[in-house]
């Protein structure tokens, strides 16, 4: 009897566990999830494919020396930047606001200053960041798609940031008490 059981819970095992393909066809094998499969749905467009209906491309061109701002505010996050572009074109600034996911009872507010950013050849910007995020610190690098007009983190967002006035902006965010 016992045999038997045995028998039929790895036969079950067997036929509910995932198997190798019925050929050596790479096409017929199982692709791995990206980490962003929006990246691998909806790929970035070059610079030069960029256009006024698709703002969140790389630049053609590094932004001119001065300050720019920028703000949305979704279903689930507000958040403003701001950055300063020296003569040199050197780039730093700070990406900072509020998780509000309302769904998943989450809530949190972040900081991030954004240093040592320069303009790439791939027409994004790199930064070096410390990201703060309600008491949790974390070193790392960023890379943002940064036009006079729109910023979007990693060149891709379904939503970016659009210019805005830079009067006010961290009050919009964090509304004095």
């Amino acid at each position: 009897m016992r045999f038997i059981i045995l028998t039929t819970a790895m036969a079950l095992m067997a036929a509910c566990s995932p198997s190798a393909p019925a050929n050596d066809d790479p096409a017929d094998a199982p692709v791995p999830p990206t980490e962003n499969p929006q990246a691998e749905a909806s790929p970035t467009p070059d610079a030069a494919e960029a256009t006024a209906d698709d703002p969140v491309t790389a630049a053609a061109d590094p932004l001119p020396a001065g300050q720019y701002c920028y703000y949305r505010d979704s279903a689930d996050t507000t958040e403003a930047m701001e950055i300063e572009v020296t003569e040199e074109g050197d780039v730093s600034g700070t990406n900072y606001g509020n998780i509000h996911q309302e769904e998943a009872a989450y809530y949190a507010s972040f900081w991030i200053e954004l240093t040592n950013g320069g303009f790439g050849e791939d027409g994004l910007y790199a930064f070096d960041s410390v990201t703060e995020v309600d008491g949790d610190t974390q070193v790392g690098t960023m890379t943002w798609s940064i036009t006079p007009d729109t910023a979007a983190p990693d060149g891709f967002m379904d939503k970016p940031l659009q210019s805005a006035d830079c009067e006010g902006l961290e009050d919009r965010i964090f509304p004095p008490m």
